[in-house]
């Protein structure tokens, strides 16, 4: 997730976290402090349900016979109560991630006769290969990182992190299987925003209307975690199909010159009937400056004239600066960002952490 924290340093720290390099890991504190946690979790979901319901009768106060309920009071304060929901639930769901590895890793390493970090060390095991283009590429997004180092040691710190990254995805993979061969469901209840109708209309999308799923993306055409995450929702597409409808909304953030700039573009393209070839051509272009923007819009066969017009409007910075202004009303404040029926999901995550979503919002319409 691209927030202040430069993309390289914040993938190699997470990369080492993930796949559980911690030389404090294994401390009984640390451990205690866990299933402290855990356990607080579990009594706390036990009357989730009957707080939430009771939530929308309690009385907070009367004036003479006007009653005033605490469902009243909270819709008040919507947009101030909003964070401080998505903290708490942040919270348990990583005690309750935490406690589901765990529980798998300790069960699968009982089974082999191993220990836990036997185990994690054969998940991650085998043979990753780092490609050129891949090393080249990672290095160009990330070379203001390493200063004054001199490029063989800088692609070679780089080439050790997309090694790590490689075996994070062999032990996630890995903990997919375990989780679905033990038929593991959450239920954890997720704070939901409310999407205005009005406020997805004229959006690029893809899937029926009528999808029971319905992702909307945050993006930024210059934030590299955006770009990663494009192959996921490919594949969340690909899998699901009628099922999910995806609308995209443009969030360039400041940091980065060209994110504007390019996101107008895309909106341009879109005017031409071009929207989602020239989404792909941004995801995997290396030069997004005003000669780099003419380039994909002629490869692409749209009208030079039309485009550079629309380029100087208002009517396409408008654009932008709506999906942009929308983003904010639903706290939205780093790329990318996913709502899927009103559910948060912040960062490039996997699909694993799509479909966890999506088949509790399935199943739910299906009840």
């Amino acid at each position: 997730m691209y927030l202040h924290a430069h993309p390289y340093r914040k993938i190699f720290c997470g990369s080492l976290n993930l796949i559980g390099i911690r030389g404090d890991e294994a401390k009984s504190q640390s451990v205690l402090i866990c299933r402290i946690v855990c356990a607080t979790f579990c009594v706390l979901s036990a009357f989730a349900s009957v707080a939430v319901s009771q939530r929308e009768a309690t009385t907070a106060a009367k004036i003479g016979d006007r009653v005033v309920t605490q469902q009243e009071v909270d819709d008040s304060i919507a947009d101030q109560l909003r964070p401080l929901q998505e903290q708490i639930y942040a919270l348990r769901k990583v005690a309750l991630d935490n406690l589901i590895t765990r529980t798998l890793l300790e069960d699968e390493a009982k089974k082999r006769g191993i220990t836990v970090d036997e185990l994690r060390k054969q998940l991650t095991s085998g043979s990753v290969a780092v490609s050129k283009d891949q090393l080249d590429q990672s290095y160009a997004e990330n070379a203001r990182a390493f200063g004054s180092m001199s490029p063989d040691e800088a692609k070679e710190r780089v080439r050790l992190d997309l090694e790590t990254q490689k075996r994070i995805e062999l032990y996630r993979g890995a903990l997919a299987r375990l989780r679905a061969d033990r038929h593991v469901e959450v239920f954890l209840a997720q704070p939901k925003l409310l999407v205005r109708t009005e406020d997805t209309a004229g959006a690029a999308s893809l899937g029926e209307n009528d999808a029971p799923v319905t992702i909307i993306e945050f993006s930024d055409f210059q934030c590299p975690f955006c770009r990663q995450s494009q192959a996921t929702i490919k594949k969340v597409l690909e899998s699901y199909g009628r099922q999910v409808r995806l609308i995209f909304k443009n969030f360039p953030l400041d940091i980065h010159p060209y994110a504007f700039s390019s996101a107008q573009a895309a909106v341009c393209a879109k005017e031409q009937g071009a929207f989602w070839k020239y989404h792909d051509a941004l995801f995997t272009a290396n030069d997004l400056s005003d000669s780099g923007l003419n380039k994909i819009a002629k490869a692409l066969g749209l009208d030079s004239l039309k485009f550079d017009q629309c380029m100087t409007s208002e009517k396409s910075r408008q654009f932008v600066t709506e999906d942009i202004t929308e983003g904010q009303r639903l706290g939205v404040n780093s790329t990318p960002t996913f709502i899927v029926n009103g559910s948060v999901i912040h960062g490039a995550v996997s699909f694993h952490d799509f479909s966890e979503v999506i088949d509790r919002e399935l199943k739910s319409r299906s009840q």
